[in-house]
């Protein structure tokens, strides 16, 4: 497998690049946006001489140097000759942009795609795709991806493998995960799954692996490749669809999956090696970057849940209550220090409403968090408070400043802090970026908060 080539080219031609919409304008805009280096990326079409103020070549063989990687956005019909021309200029990889192949179900589809393959092996060439949308590496600035998003800082250590290009795309727009990889591989036929998942095992810039699958082909390269994600200590969180016979036909369509296990079967095996599986994006999204963020994760179900509001503790209560943790009562010197920080009329309890005033006021909060972390029966601490886009009321300033000088005093004693935010917002990135500077997440709601925190716990 040509890895290097693939996912780190010197050179890359995009054959089908433009200026409209579509993958081949947006792969060419992002590649514009990631490289400031004319001598890197080259445009091929027939119809164009210009392309972004820049040689727009007619062929493949008319670049004048070689190429590393080629990214194809043309019909499927041409693709194979574009692998035979760019072999001639060196090419070791090539994204295949283009469907219709082997998920319509069509023969001579089916063909085509298996030629494809036959040619480019044949040529040393390693395919990603087809009917992907290619892939970002955040470590070296390339954006070989056929959506546009929002530009900003998203480096990180989660590494994406998924089917679906669109999925892809909503991993990159969300506002949380950092991503060393985000790789969309479509129907994954040439460069499989498990391929990629090793490549990701032996990425040292990668922690976590997180995977949307639609089907398998080779379930026991699979399960070699998330045993040695394991055994390197590479935690793999999974969205695996075709549970139902309703999601079977639907990932067939898209990607031809057509598996030979149950998904009892899967489950039985993915549980051996401490894969996380995830129901939807929202349960995923917060599960891969809490195992990003935390150097630490919860090692029991006993939580301390600190609250602005008696409202947000009952919801908390009500909500857990689904889920099997434990809120232990404060012992004596918690519950001695909160009565004299608190109002008379607060209640002292775990969930605790501790009422807004202490969240104005960084020493007192600092000093409950620090006699709440010694406490011998709590596992982790969930703060609630609800992050919204627009900061009107401080309070979240001054409980990062306290949680600050926690962490500062209590050193490698300290336990996991999660924020549970009671409803779903666009939420602050600046506020966002801080907290996970100091290696806390911004949960979802509370039953997605708990859902994620659940999956933590299984890992530790």
């Amino acid at each position: 497998m040509n890895f290097k080539e693939l996912f780190n080219p010197r050179t890359i031609a995009v054959i089908g690049a433009n200026e409209s919409e579509g993958f081949g304008g947006a792969v060419c805009k992002n590649l514009k946006n990631d490289i400031d280096d004319d001598n890197r990326v080259y445009y091929v079409n027939p119809k164009r001489d210009m392309l972004f103020g820049k040689i727009c070549y007619h062929s493949i063989k008319d670049i004048p140097v070689d190429i590393d990687l080629l990214i194809i956005s043309v019909n499927k019909k041409l693709v194979i000759n574009v692998l035979k021309e760019g072999k001639e200029k060196g090419a070791k990889a090539a994204v295949v942009f283009a469907s219709g192949f082997s998920e319509t179900g069509k023969l001579e589809d089916t063909l085509l795609e298996k030629e494809m393959y036959k040619i480019a092996d044949e040529l040393d060439i390693t395919i990603l795709g087809p009917n992907c949308a290619g892939f970002s590496n955040y470590i070296n600035g390339i954006n070989a991806f056929a959506f546009l998003s929002e530009k900003r800082e998203r480096r990180g250590n989660i590494g994406i493998v998924s089917q679906s290009g669109m999925i892809a795309l909503s991993l990159i727009d969300n506002q949380y995960p950092k991503f060393s990889y985000n790789i969309s591989c479509g129907n994954a036929n040439g460069l499989k799954i498990h391929d990629i998942i090793n490549f990701l095992v032996e990425d040292k810039d990668t922690k976590v692996i997180g995977l949307y699958i639609d089907g398998i082909k080779d379930l026991a390269e699979f399960e070699k490749a998330i045993k040695n994600a394991y055994n390197k200590r590479k935690q793999v969180v999974l969205i695996k669809s075709g549970s139902n016979d309703r999601t079977k036909i639907i990932t067939k369509i898209h990607t031809g999956s057509d598996e030979k296990f149950t998904d009892e079967e899967f489950n039985k095996l993915i549980t051996q090696y401490s894969v996380i599986r995830c129901m939807d994006l929202e349960e995923f999204i917060y599960t891969i970057s809490c195992v990003s963020c935390y150097d630490r994760l919860p090692h029991g179900n006993r939580i301390a849940s600190i609250n602005l509001s008696g409202g947000e503790a009952a919801i908390v209560g009500e909500v857990s209550y689904k889920f099997a943790f434990n809120f232990p009562s404060f012992n004596e010197k918690v519950t001695g220090e909160l009565k004299e920080k608190l109002p008379e009329y607060a209640n002292i309890s775990n969930p605790l409403d501790m009422t807004v005033s202490l969240s104005y006021d960084v020493e007192k909060f600092s000093n409950t968090l620090e006699s709440i972390m010694v406490q011998d029966d709590i596992d982790m601490v969930v703060i609630g408070y609800t992050l919204l886009n627009h900061i009107d009321d401080p309070c979240i300033y001054y409980m990062i400043e306290a949680i600050k000088r926690t962490k500062e005093i209590l050193k490698d004693k300290i336990k996991p802090i999660f924020i549970l935010s009671f409803m779903s917002n666009t939420r602050n990135q600046k506020i966002i970026d801080k907290l996970t500077e100091l290696g806390i997440v911004v949960l979802p709601s509370p039953y997605y908060g708990f859902k994620v925190i659940e999956n933590l716990i299984k890992l530790a």
